[in-house]
């Protein structure tokens, strides 16, 4: 299995696969908490293009787009954990509906981590996942992240939601050394 990130540039083509994804139920419900038009979907990923602060991506597997990644620096240093640290966060989704409960968004975020670590130079990563949508919250946990706080926040249509703050700590790389005697 070979996940990849390709770059999400100005195009019908990536604007009709957005649009096809966002029309599903279970992605909109946690992405948009509603369904975009092709017209909506279309204006904000050129407005976030333009605006260059995030970094948007989809995901192929064996290359084959599955879903879609936006990665951006973590600015509110609320966690004494994070203060002066460079800390990230993305948002992601599997929009391949054959490509779920396969351990395939799992391998995602493994390789996702890494991406961020590396080209990135983060010394964080946060996740503020909704408390409800568990699943997302399980598998961040399964990939090392840890829970830090939960607090009520609003959703993109100004619903209350319960937010839960999940961190992940790079991993220093060591080296490890073989000495022979002879």
């Amino acid at each position: 299995m070979n996940i990849n990130f390709i770059k999400f540039e100005d195009n019908i083509d990536n604007y009709k696969l957005m649009h096809k994804w966002c029309t599903k139920r279970y992605i909109y419900e946690w992405f948009e908490q509603r369904e975009l038009s092709y017209e909506e979907i279309e204006n904000k990923y050129k407005n976030k293009l333009l605006n260059s602060d995030q970094d948007l991506y989809i995901i192929t597997c064996d290359d084959i787009p599955i879903g879609f990644t936006q990665i951006y620096k973590y600015d509110d240093k609320e966690y004494n954990v994070i203060k002066d640290k460079l800390v990230y966060e993305f948002d992601i989704f599997i929009g391949e509906e054959d490509y779920l409960s396969k351990g395939i968004g799992s391998k995602v975020i493994d390789v996702l981590k890494d991406k961020i670590y590396d080209d990135y130079k983060a010394d964080y990563i946060i996740l503020r996942p909704f408390a409800r949508n568990t699943r997302a919250v399980k598998c961040y946990m399964k990939n090392d992240f840890k829970k830090i706080d939960e607090y009520e926040g609003k959703d993109t249509l100004g619903n209350k939601e319960d937010i839960v703050v999940l961190i992940n700590k790079k991993k220093d790389k060591q080296l490890s050394f073989v000495l022979n005697d002879e």
